[in-house]
């Protein structure tokens, strides 16, 4: 009884990983083609606009800002971290800021 138990066990596996393996293997190579935004590379033009916007929302002058490209953040007065991230989600948001000083 117990043979069958474990026999009955070992097919009840091969019939739940058989067809998984076959969906899996027989799935379209599917690449995806990012913008340059999302692949953390930033272009000149929106990274000027960032970097502007980093220095008039803390008040710093514009000397005072770096940007690490290692770490992808901005430092502020040698202190004050906001990442690449961060910094793009802020400035989506930023209609007040857009309006003001993109004109």
């Amino acid at each position: 009884m117990k043979n069958l138990n474990l026999s009955a066990l070992k097919i009840a596996i091969v019939a739940v990983l058989l067809p998984a393996t076959f969906m899996m293997s027989c799935k379209k190579d599917e690449s995806v083609v990012l913008p340059v935004s999302e692949t953390g590379k930033i272009a000149e033009i929106e990274f000027s606009k960032l970097f502007n916007f980093i220095a008039i929302s803390t008040g710093a002058p514009k000397e005072e800002v770096i940007y690490d490209k290692k770490n992808e953040e901005f430092v502020v007065y040698g202190w004050f971290h906001k990442s690449l991230k961060d910094a793009k989600s802020e400035y989506e948001m930023a209609d007040e800021y857009k309006a003001t000083y993109e004109k």
